[in-house]
């Protein structure tokens, strides 16, 4: 299909979308920007990969070798190394942490379970509960040489944690809300012992952030991470483009985003309990 084709079809769509009784024009208008973000990061990708390879540019992934494809995110961030860069001093401590197991829950396509596998010596448990995020990532694990490192299953549990009791665990977890009803050390006194690193999102109309903390406030050090602003001069990938393609060129997703880091104050280990 032609770029004008999927121009017309999207076009079509829009109108559709517009003309809605049933929605907020402000949700219109939201509507309207995605749909017009996603077109132009699709323009942009074969000039990207070309001036790049399936190569990520920078970050604590750089040199990782990517499929053409995601499951979820933003390709070309990923590729250019600037994607959740508000991350990437977590990721790079972690990475000389000596995490022996790292638990990824809401895995996508692997970006992050595989560039921990390349980047550590931890094994990788990468969940996800939709079978071509699955299918990606192991893709994906077998693209970089670390299929070895990586074991991948669907659905992730409470309960489960307690299976890596003892050990020295980070935890990284992406699950659009879910995160309330995962995270509860009173009911697996083996989290207190590890590390985790939580997307957080609206439950209810509140910050998950709110009933998160209070759970690990006594076992945990706290640190909240906010969405940052974008350098374009920073990915010399994309220069010489005009400034309005470098923004959606970087651009990730419209809601601010936040995540918390949760440190523990007892990680697993000779002194620690194991359940």
């Amino acid at each position: 299909m032609t770029w004008e084709k999927i121009a017309a079809r999207l076009v079509e769509a829009l109108r559709d979308t517009l003309g809605r009784a049933d929605i907020t024009s402000h949700e219109k208008l939201d509507t309207a920007f995605n749909v017009v973000a996603a077109y132009r990061a699709a323009r942009l990708k074969p000039l990207l990969v070309d001036r790049c390879g399936l190569t990520v540019q920078s970050g604590p992934f750089a040199g990782m070798r990517m499929l053409d494809r995601v499951s979820e995110g933003a390709f070309i961030p990923k590729l250019l190394g600037s994607y959740e860069t508000e991350l990437q001093a977590v990721l790079e401590t972690a990475a000389d942490s000596g995490y022996d197991t790292i638990i990824n829950i809401g895995c996508a396509e692997g970006y992050y379970a595989v560039g921990l596998a390349r980047r550590t010596g931890a094994t990788i448990h990468a969940f996800d509960i939709d079978e071509r995020a699955r299918r990606l990532c192991r893709e994906l694990a077998e693209l970089n040489g670390v299929e070895d490192k990586v074991t991948l299953a669907a659905e992730f549990l409470a309960g489960d944690f307690s299976r890596y009791a003892g050990r020295r665990v980070l935890v990284l977890c992406d699950v659009e809300g879910a995160e309330c009803a995962l995270f509860d050390p009173a009911a697996c006194p083996a989290l207190r012992h590890m590390d985790l690193l939580i997307e957080i999102h609206r439950v209810g109309g509140r910050w998950s952030s709110e009933m998160l903390y209070p759970r690990f406030e006594g076992s945990h050090a706290i640190t909240e991470i906010c969405q940052e602003p974008r350098d374009a001069t920073a990915y010399p990938a994309l220069d010489g483009m005009p400034d309005a393609d470098r923004f959606f060129a970087l651009l990730e997703r419209v809601e601010p985003t936040r995540w918390a880091f949760f440190r523990s104050v007892q990680p697993a280990g000779a002194n620690a309990p194991t359940a």
